[in-house]
């Protein structure tokens, strides 16, 4: 059993602007069609031979197995324990196919930060996020709207 890492940061220790890079996931086509087949099975995700016969031109991810790669790219250098929930997804684009083999990076931004309303004992931090290819094309973007725990050392409430 993998021990858990952890990278746990507060509210108060993001700054609007903050960019990060987390990667490489490269994909395969085992564990492509082995998800597609579980999860979406259209026959450009789970069949090879017919998938280049698509005008797609050969297997393409399935748009939840990226939203699970980008997912894991976030939480791989450590999970952070003050994150409370994820608010919610805005604008979740499949931009251009992903095919198998490909490596795949997630690009982060911090477009905005507040304090919660509801709970002020936390933030909500909004974020662009994009999985790029290795030629750099962006394959998947979304916004990603977290809870983060504020520092109780720290908090200003005013």
């Amino acid at each position: 059993m993998t021990k858990q890492l952890y990278r746990d940061f507060y509210y108060e220790d993001i700054q609007v602007g903050d960019e990060a890079s987390h990667g490489d996931y490269q994909t395969t086509k085992e564990e492509l069609i082995a998800f597609a087949k579980q999860w979406d099975p259209m026959i450009f995700h789970t069949d090879e031979d017919v998938a280049k016969t698509t005008p797609h031109g050969g297997l393409i991810a399935p748009g939840t197995y990226l939203l699970a790669i980008r997912i894991k790219l976030l939480h791989q250098g450590g999970v952070n324990r003050k994150i409370l929930a994820s608010a919610g997804f805005e604008n979740v684009r499949f931009l251009k196919p992903s095919y198998v083999g490909e490596k795949l990076t997630l690009k982060i931004k911090l477009l905005e930060k507040r304090v919660s309303k509801s709970k002020p004992d936390y933030g909500l931090a909004k974020y662009h996020m994009e999985l790029i290819n290795e030629l750099g094309v962006a394959v998947l973007s979304m916004i990603d709207t977290v809870m983060i725990e504020r520092d109780p050392s720290r908090r200003n409430d005013g």
